[in-house]
């Protein structure tokens, strides 16, 4: 007796004809697999130790506010109506808003208000957002080479062609850019936004120059070209370094849309981020955000940590752990390594950017490291195009204890040696 098919089986069948490489969307045609921060480590080399990893910009595990946030949950549901447990609309919770813009006021020296703030799902999210209300298929997004390969991926999703301009140690070369954009307009090509991480750069750990951020708006300007500025890690400078007069300030918001996090400085996993400008333009944003917002629950827990100076206590605590994790690092660096690489070490933020010696590929060195116990992306990783052709190594500090910086520098200077004297495999 034959066994009679099922529904399922028919339908598996019927299924298995089509390509779903055709029936996908275009987006998911361009964009690879992978995930917005595959830096390419091999999956063939395996470590003889435990690894060290130097690879995410992750907050200090030990300082998460974990305590604070569980007193600030129960402040947040503890109310007499159900407003943190329902739908809390496009824009975000008003009083999280409006802490933003009291803090934006009071820093950045330019008067703004709630409405010149969306809550969004992490800065990730954020510029996802931007790139659905600006981008259409085709126009052209001006980054910096490296930048975070996050966001390329998040621009190329929304069919964007990317272009570039270098990089040095006073952040974009922005001398670059008016060519670029003239040559893009004379070939019918449309440059809507410039995407620039002006404060403690990732990867490069570099600030923009002041003379450099007004030369930008002004080019910008003059086009009417959107600034994008990732700011992820603007509030996290040393001691020693002179908070850099941002983007937004200069302009007052006219023509650069600002996003923000509270990912570096609070926690990753509370993916709650904003987008910072004029109103008409969140205008424009919150058209095409169909998700129904993000979680006020999470909205209403953040602003009872912030307020009251909660989040200006916590920053002002991750600062010095930041900062004496970059000084451990770049002094075992000049200890063990000075013959194969030479760096500047940042004023702010999470990441050291490695420049290796003439001779040493980045991708050598990346992978002679797993073998050594250390996990650290190499610079190709970086470039829209995959091309370093200055080789270099992205080491993360902000996530591992104090004690590993130390032998993971050791371990970099080994995988340097193995590379340069031909042993490494």
């Amino acid at each position: 007796m034959t066994a009679q098919r099922t529904l399922a089986q028919d339908l598996a069948d019927q299924w298995s004809q089509f390509d779903l490489d055709e029936l996908a969307s275009d987006a998911v045609k361009i964009v690879t697999a992978g995930t917005p921060t595959d830096w390419g480590l091999p999956a063939d080399v395996q470590s003889v130790v435990t690894p060290i990893t130097l690879g995410g910009g992750i907050p200090d595990p030990d300082s998460l506010p974990r305590q604070a946030l569980i007193e600030a949950m129960a402040r947040a549901v503890d109310v007499i109506d159900d407003t943190p447990l329902r739908y809390g609309g496009a824009f975000g919770f008003e009083p999280l808003r409006e802490f933003l813009a009291q803090r934006y006021t009071r820093d950045r020296g330019f008067p703004v208000t709630a409405d010149h703030f969306l809550l969004t799902n992490g800065s990730a999210g954020a510029i996802d957002q931007v790139a659905a209300a600006l981008i259409s298929a085709g126009d052209v997004v001006i980054s910096e080479a490296p930048t975070f390969s996050g966001s390329i991926r998040t621009f190329r999703g929304h069919l964007a062609e990317i272009q570039t301009v270098p990089m040095d140690d006073n952040g974009m070369v922005v001398d670059e850019l008016e060519p670029l954009i003239e040559r893009l307009q004379l070939e019918g090509k449309n440059v809507k936004i410039i995407y620039t991480i002006s404060s403690f750069h990732n990867p490069m750990g570099v600030t923009l120059a002041a003379e450099r951020r007004e030369k930008l708006l002004r080019i910008a300007a003059e086009r009417g070209i959107f600034v994008v500025d990732d700011d992820a890690y603007g509030d996290l400078w040393f001691q020693e370094a002179a908070r850099p007069e941002s983007l937004s300030a200069m302009s007052e918001c006219n023509g650069v849309i600002t996003v923000g996090t509270f990912s570096k400085i609070v926690a990753t996993g509370l993916r709650v981020g904003w987008i910072h400008t004029t109103p008409d333009i969140l205008d424009r944003i919150v058209r095409v955000r169909f998700e129904m917002g993000n979680s006020p629950l999470l909205h209403a827990m953040l602003y009872e940590f912030a307020k009251d100076g909660g989040l200006d206590r916590h920053i002002n605590h991750v600062r010095k752990i930041y900062e004496r994790k970059a000084d451990i690092l770049a002094s075992a660096l000049r200890e063990y390594c000075e013959p194969y690489l030479t760096f500047r070490k940042p004023n702010g933020g999470f990441f050291l950017w490695v420049d290796l010696a003439e001779g040493l590929a980045g991708g050598a060195v990346s992978r002679a490291a797993v073998e050594e116990g250390l996990l650290a992306p190499a610079g190709l990783s970086f470039f829209p195009d995959r091309k370093d052709t200055g080789d270099h190594i992205r080491l993360a500090y902000s996530w591992v204890p104090e004690e590993d910086l130390r032998e993971a520098a050791r371990r970099l200077a080994r995988a340097c040696e193995k590379v340069a004297n031909g042993s490494a495999r």
